[in-house]
């Protein structure tokens, strides 16, 4: 942990994760410019993606991994290289090894994007004080839609809700990149094979990108098999390279 807080690039990353929202604020206050609108709290937050093309999405959802593996994920392939690992397998076992680096990877992923939403949603309350521009949402009515309609009537607990689910699966994606480095020991390999599949799973017909947009006409009967699946292939794939490194890998 020392190691990490010390470590330029993961103060890098946490920077990039922090600011990229901030584009979103950027891009808002340029649409208002010839408008007499002020945006909703709500609807001027990071997640919620009311400008125009969602850049700032793409560029921060799209490579959850990369800036996580920079924060704290490849710390293992670090360990590997200065030969810090064999120290700490001998003192404390592989098994609390891998476990502990699989850990720390979920929790500063976690936080680290739960720091980067509270900042923005701090951030547009004050800017966007007192708008109601909602680009037309709020007076949708999707009544088959039971999750679309408690987002509207509840503006700020769908974006609660949405910032807790974009939290965790921000988590997996760290997990998902330590297990990459366990796995690899290698840093082109780990980034290459994390981005690809979180890439996959943000490709596919229900994307995992639903899991990081409120106010969507997907409804629960999309996010629900989206999260449970994309749960499922995390966690086998964590397991996977937990058990095979504690029983199967000698170096």
């Amino acid at each position: 942990m020392y190691r990490i807080l010390k470590n330029k690039r993961s103060w890098l990353s946490f920077c990039i994760v922090l600011c990229i929202p901030f584009f979103e604020i950027v891009q808002l206050l340029m649409y208002q410019k010839n408008s007499n609108e002020v945006f909703h709290p709500a609807f001027a937050f990071f997640l919620t993606g009311s400008s125009i093309g969602h850049a700032p999405q793409i560029m921060l959802i799209w490579f959850l991994p990369i800036y996580f593996l920079m924060l704290v994920a490849d710390d293992p392939i670090q360990d590997y290289q200065t030969g810090y690992r064999y120290v700490l397998i001998s003192k404390i076992g592989k098994k609390k090894y891998i476990f502990h680096k699989m850990f720390i990877s979920f929790i500063l992923s976690f936080f680290t994007m739960c720091i980067a939403l509270v900042t923005n949603f701090i951030v547009v309350s004050i800017i966007f004080s007192g708008g109601t521009f909602t680009k037309g949402v709020m007076e949708l009515s999707m009544e088959e839609n039971a999750l679309f309609q408690f987002s509207v009537n509840h503006p700020y607990a769908a974006i609660l809700i949405f910032s807790f689910l974009s939290c965790f699966m921000a988590g997996l994606a760290g997990l998902l990149g330590s297990s990459m480095s366990l796995f690899f020991l290698d840093r082109k390999y780990a980034y290459a094979a994390s981005f690809f599949i979180w890439f996959l799973m943000i490709l596919k017909r229900n994307s995992i990108v639903y899991l990081f947009q409120p106010f969507t006409e997907y409804g629960l009967d999309v996010l629900i098999p989206t999260i449970l699946l994309a749960w499922f292939i995390f966690l086998v794939i964590s397991t996977f390279v937990f058990v095979y490194e504690v029983k199967y890998n000698e170096s």
